[in-house]
């Protein structure tokens, strides 16, 4: 790829296309039963890796009573201030609310950081 700057020609090469890609993505959703909006951000590669490897068991089995709350806690943001929204402090409250709402942020969570089939598949297409 050539970028033209000031009439100067600056080879780009892909890697850094993708390397200065802005790909964290950012998705406002509504939460019915809770009453608010949140800004739900894809995770990077090494948040991912983390909950997954922090939500594995010796068996292979996946722990979701750790992975949900960590999947809002990686990923909910305040709209209005770009501040996450939880924090490891706030696991066990998580773990106490409502199973539909932390269902539904949880599923949002991951099909937006390509951790559902679907995603996957779709993400695979170029879509």
């Amino acid at each position: 790829m050539v970028i033209q700057t000031n009439k100067q020609e600056k080879i780009v090469s892909l890697r850094d296309r993708i390397i200065q890609s802005k790909d964290i993505e950012s998705h406002i959703t509504h939460v019915d039963i809770w009453g608010v909006d949140i800004d739900i951000r894809t995770m990077t590669a090494v948040e991912r890796s983390r909950l997954v490897a922090t939500c594995t068991k010796a068996d292979g089995t996946v722990d979701m009573e750790k992975m949900y709350p960590l999947l809002l806690i990686s990923s909910v943001y305040d709209p209005e201030t770009g501040e996450k929204v939880f924090s490891p402090l706030d696991m066990e409250a998580l773990q106490e609310k409502s199973a539909s709402a932390v269902e539904f942020v949880a599923q949002k969570v991951m099909q937006v950081s390509g951790m559902t089939a679907k995603a996957v598949d779709e993400e695979g297409k170029g879509n």
